[in-house]
């Protein structure tokens, strides 16, 4: 009973959180034209990457540290922020791109501020925050685009990250800076550095697999069918909405528990290909009545949704990885998956266009899958 009344409230904020952010961005799409939706992923795309070099303490490190109350946390935390802001001066002086700096350094604070909430179990916290993170996108996205343009889109996501910084003040006071106590930290660095660093590369080449896509697609294909694709993802993420709520929830049972309830797993993978069953068939019924300017959506994302089934598998290994400390298999597969996306995106994109990007996305995320499925099985061999 207690398991099911904690997913439903990690449900509550992030289906309606996520309910709200896949409106906007429809809504966007709905009155911008493709090059320009592919624009602002584009943008995006490049503060995701960026912010990834910066989180040093990435979310997953964090909500198993904050868990175990490890004062390593506070390092990991004051240094991302450190990096974030110059970061942030470097975006607003070299580049004139102020608005990308302030997303980079929201998503900083955002991922501590999130991993704090679920290490700690406050999962009515959580979605009290994480809905009004997604309320705030829209407001101050909507709000700042009627005067300041696509930038100003770019300003609004980049403040409503911001709603946990209640969290990095209180944190960063409570800091103590004596000499002994930074001494604890740094050999606390040290202890768990092989982990820390396991997921930070794992980090990165998992937002080099989310996110070159689109930063590849630019170049071979134009800002026009990144538009398209982009919309594709959106209607991907709002089918992949339930597996990323039930990781969340299966990362910080593996943390307490060490286990996850078979039943969950299965039923999971089960609504996986009724999810997949929506994306090949209603989607294409609904998406010409809304998104006329689109016209490569479809096969794309008839093609995508076939990765639903294979994303929501490899999350459950995912979060079985993370809490035994093991960073290094989803590292591996990281670099796995994100090789074939990049190899795919040039070749598969180049000759097939549209249909190749797709391809692609699934072919990366069923390898990553099947990677996991192989290392999990050997694990076990080993233990028996």
């Amino acid at each position: 009973m207690k398991v099911f009344r904690d997913i439903s409230t990690i449900s509550l904020g992030d289906i309606i959180g996520s309910g709200v952010t896949a409106l906007f961005w429809f809504y966007l799409a709905s009155i911008l034209a493709p090059s320009e939706y592919g624009q602002i992923h584009y943008i995006i795309s490049i503060a995701i990457i960026t912010s990834t070099f910066t989180v040093l303490g990435t979310q997953n490190v964090l909500v198993v540290y904050i868990a175990k109350n490890k004062d390593v946390v506070l390092t990991l935390l004051n240094l991302s922020l450190a990096a974030g802001i110059i970061i942030l001066i470097i975006s607003a002086v070299a580049f004139d791109m102020f608005s990308v700096g302030l997303l980079i350094l929201g998503i900083i604070i955002f991922t501590y501020g999130i991993s704090r909430n679920l290490a700690k179990k406050e999962f009515k916290k959580y979605s009290v925050y994480t809905i009004l993170q997604k309320s705030l996108t829209v407001g101050l996205a909507l709000l700042a685009y009627n005067y300041l343009g696509i930038d100003g889109i770019i300003y609004g996501i980049a403040l409503s990250y911001f709603v946990y910084i209640k969290y990095i003040i209180e944190d960063i006071k409570n800091t103590k800076l004596s000499y002994n106590q930074l001494k604890i930290h740094i050999n606390e660095l040290k202890i768990n550095k092989n982990f820390i660093l396991a997921n930070y590369f794992l980090m990165i080449t998992n937002s080099v697999t989310n996110q070159v896509d689109k930063l590849l697609i630019v170049p071979i294909l134009g800002l026009a069918i990144l538009g398209n694709y982009s919309l594709a993802l959106q209607i991907i993420t709002v089918l992949t909405i339930l597996p990323g709520i039930i990781f969340k929830f299966a990362l910080t049972s593996h943390v307490a528990d060490r286990k996850i309830s078979k039943n969950l797993k299965r039923n999971s993978v089960l609504l996986s290909f009724i999810f997949v069953f929506i994306g090949i068939v209603i989607a294409p019924i609904i998406i010409p009545i809304y998104f006329q300017k689109y016209n490569e959506v479809i096969d794309i994302i008839q093609i995508m949704s076939f990765s639903v089934v294979p994303i929501t598998i490899s999350l459950f290994y995912y979060a079985k990885f993370l809490a035994l400390e093991n960073g290094k298999i989803p590292l591996y597969g990281g670099i796995i998956s994100s090789s074939i996306m990049i190899s795919g995106m040039i070749f598969l994109g180049t000759i097939f266009e549209a249909k190749g990007i797709a391809i692609t996305h699934v072919i990366s995320y069923s390898s990553l899958c099947l990677f996991y499925y192989v290392m999990t099985k050997k694990i076990e061999k080993q233990i028996s």
